[in-house]
């Protein structure tokens, strides 16, 4: 009880900078680690041949949708149960924390059946090199299978960070991401494993970090209780999860969606041209993935005081997280600019003449790649948080209007124009073109939604605020109790006293409203009241 009284006072009550800070920093440190999953993975298979790294290149977009879906169900649950801490409703918390986690065991289920025939279909819709379809068969078919650790971890770990407690699931990232670098070498070279290795290594690493949230979420000192003794599953709040996490797991798979698609594309322009893209995303998730974890810990603070009704904390941590994401953007587009050539080495194999050969034309197409596409990334930062602000507010469907417009709805069609008009290199600049597009569409719709989203709240209480009819001093009536008298002392007369029918009707800050038996017609109005005085 005193762990969900401080949860409380810290979100409501602790300035927004350090409150940010606090909440944002494990976050964001999570978010980098997770980053280093797919980054590592192809880091030393780059090592193996350039065949492997353009496996692991299409095979991405799976991996993505995983992660997508995942997030997004953790962001859905995170909304929902920060919403109902900021309204006081720790029971309904909890009941949506194991009904989230119920839904996360479902998809990751679907997901490993996939796993067992849907790989190599997917590798034969990218390429006819059997050898890169088999390798990226193997790689796919072992994350699949062995998706469900990260499912549960990051239910989990979403779970906790609405409760304000960010440092428990930056411990279980830290802990994943140190066991898949450790075994990656030792599974690849060591045991000469290849793809097959980097793809148990990282399982490994999620089962691990889920062993680890399991473990911490069975100790029955924390707010969410996941314990399933008394639960009711509830079908309005499998609703209402994949409601708000909906704009998360469309926003992400539509990213797979479009490097599917972008893919296709590609290759009539350039053969290492998908292989830049598939880097690309790799190497800006570390530039997002921070903001993204900056999100992470906007959003239970937003939603809660949303549902406090504090409008002034509320634009404060918007303010303030637009700011902070604007200015690592900025630091993602100058290391972009002029770091290409060091981050593309990153992905190099001078193993053998036809490496190095396969590798120059990689980079020739990577630095440019990586350079055009970076100018999005100003834009992109008022979008990303501008969806988080949707979200807060409950309006998912705008938060996944703006994803789909972003993603897919402009920028497919830019880039084949761009492509087919001028050449690749105006191709890569389609994703400048659509994040500005978005920003200038959504942004002040935004502003206007949630003025006016308070603005409603503002009039719901007042309108419950008059039916309640507080009166304010003392008003008696027959039974001789008084309105404000205090609860536990009311209901220690009524228990004493068999001539009272009476209930409590509404108990708001310790003061209760006493309403009679309807047979009784006892008027407490306070124009009655001075009539009898």
């Amino acid at each position: 009880m005193n762990e969900e009284v401080e949860i409380k006072n810290k979100l409501g009550t602790m300035p927004i900078p350090k409150l940010l800070l606090t909440m944002s920093i494990p976050a964001i440190f999570s978010m980098l680690v997770l980053s280093l999953y797919n980054v590592v993975d192809s880091m030393y298979i780059a090592k193996v041949s350039g065949a492997a790294l353009d496996a692991l290149a299409f095979a991405f977009p799976m991996q993505t949708i995983m992660l997508a879906c995942a997030v997004g169900l953790g962001v859905g649950a995170n909304s929902i149960i920060a919403k109902k801490l900021g309204e006081g409703n720790k029971h309904g918390a909890n009941v949506t924390a194991k009904t989230g986690l119920i839904i996360s065991v479902i998809v990751a289920a679907i997901f490993m059946i996939l796993g067992t025939f849907l790989p190599k279909l997917f590798m034969q819709s990218f390429t006819d090199n059997p050898e890169i379809i088999k390798m990226g068969t193997q790689y796919l078919t072992v994350c699949m299978i062995g998706c469900f650790g990260m499912f549960i971890e990051i239910l989990i770990a979403k779970s906790f960070q609405a409760t304000g407690n960010m440092i428990v699931p930056m411990i279980s990232q830290l802990i994943g991401a140190i066991i898949n670098i450790a075994l990656d070498p030792l599974f690849i070279f060591v045991f000469d494993m290849g793809v097959i290795g980097a793809g148990v290594a990282t399982i490994i690493g999620q089962i691990a970090a889920m062993s680890f949230m399991i473990i911490i979420a069975t100790k029955r000192r924390h707010v969410i209780d996941f314990f399933f003794k008394k639960y009711k599953f509830q079908k309005q709040d499998v609703g209402e999860i994949i409601k708000m996490g909906m704009p998360v797991m469309v926003m992400n798979s539509i990213a797979a969606v479009v490097i599917i698609i972008m893919n296709i594309i590609l290759v009539d322009f350039h053969e290492k041209a998908p292989t830049a893209l598939g880097i690309y995303f790799k190497l800006q998730s570390f530039i997002f993935m921070p903001v993204f974890g900056m999100m992470q810990g906007t959003l239970p603070i937003m939603s809660f005081n949303y549902g406090a009704n504090n409008i002034a904390r509320y634009k404060k941590t918007y303010i303030l997280s637009l700011i902070t994401a604007i200015a690592v953007m900025a630091i993602g587009l100058i290391v972009f600019q002029f770091g290409t050539e060091f981050l593309m080495g990153i992905f190099s194999n001078n193993n053998d003449p036809d490496q190095i050969l396969e590798y120059k034309e990689l980079l020739k197409v990577g630095i440019v790649c990586l350079q055009m596409i970076s100018w999005s990334f100003l834009p992109a930062a008022f979008n990303i948080v501008c969806t988080t602000g949707f979200q807060s507010i409950g309006k998912s469907f705008m938060s996944l209007m703006m994803s789909l417009l972003r993603q897919l709805v402009i920028l497919i069609p830019m880039a084949i124009l761009l492509g087919y008009l001028y050449d690749l290199k105006w191709l890569w600049f389609a994703f400048t073109v659509a994040e500005l597009s978005s920003l200038i569409l959504f942004t002040p719709y935004y502003l206007f939604a949630f003025r006016k989203a308070f603005a409603k709240r503002v009039g719901i209480i007042a309108q419950i605020e008059t039916e309640e009819d507080v009166i304010d001093g003392e008003v008696s009536y027959p039974s001789g109790f008084e309105i404000g008298a205090i609860a536990s002392d009311v209901m220690d007369d009524m228990e004493n006293d068999d001539n009272i029918d009476a209930s409590v009707d509404l108990c708001m800050d310790g003061e209760v409203i006493i309403e009679d038996d309807i047979n009784k017609n006892i008027d407490l109005t306070l124009k009655d009241t001075n009539n009898k005085n």
